[in-house]
């Protein structure tokens, strides 16, 4: 099998672990009551330091199609200077993936009563997804000799955007979880279709 190939199926293999985990999440923290218990007790004292008593926009509420769109423009940008559309490809592949992703799961899965919390499904979360898919995007169309700081500040601003959305009653820690695994699961897809890693494509590591 050759390295490319093989690559692939290292991608495959990590979505569908991703995907695999991401069930989970729901399995334990959505559909039964221990789990929707302890999820909105931790969202509620996360919300406390946060001085949040019901859900509140905040910054990031006025301001995240702002930065998000800010970071598209960069990706394009530094895809462009790197004149790379496979790079572009593979951003595209990761970020419109993750996104869509979690806006048909938000949409189409449900939450049970249980008697927890408000009945409207927020997993998984549309905005920790998109976040991570941009910063992982990042990642990958950046130059070797930078990555390893972009990577830092990516994630690190995922990171912030993580614990704001709990603390802002957005979403329960559960939505944060499932909102990086999508992102997650969206990376390797976009690997797996459209490599950046390897010898095969080294001339992009520059």
């Amino acid at each position: 099998m050759s390295e490319t190939a093989s690559r692939r199926v290292g991608a495959f293999a990590g979505a569908v672990v991703a995907f695999a985990l991401l069930a989970g999440t729901f399995g334990v923290f959505v559909r039964s009551y221990p789990g929707q218990a302890s999820d909105e007790q931790t969202m509620q004292s996360w919300a406390a330091h946060f001085g949040s008593d019901v859900p509140t926009s905040g910054w990031l509420g006025d301001h995240q199609l702002a930065v998000l769109g800010g970071i598209g423009v960069v990706l394009a940008i530094v895809c462009a200077v790197r004149r790379s559309p496979r790079l572009a490809g593979h951003a595209t592949i990761l970020v419109l993936g993750a996104v869509a992703i979690a806006v048909f799961l938000k949409t189409g899965l449900q939450r049970p009563a249980l008697g927890v919390g408000s009945l409207t499904n927020s997993f998984p979360s549309n905005t920790v997804a998109a976040f991570a898919a941009a910063a992982f995007g990042l990642i990958a169309v950046s130059p070797e000799r930078l990555r390893r700081v972009v990577a830092v500040a990516s994630l690190a601003g995922t990171a912030v955007v993580s614990v704001a959305v709990v603390g802002l009653q957005w979403h329960r820690p559960s939505d944060v979880i499932g909102g990086w695994l999508v992102a997650v699961a969206a990376a390797f897809a976009a690997e797996c279709v459209l490599p950046v890693r390897g010898r095969s494509v080294r001339h992009l590591r520059r």
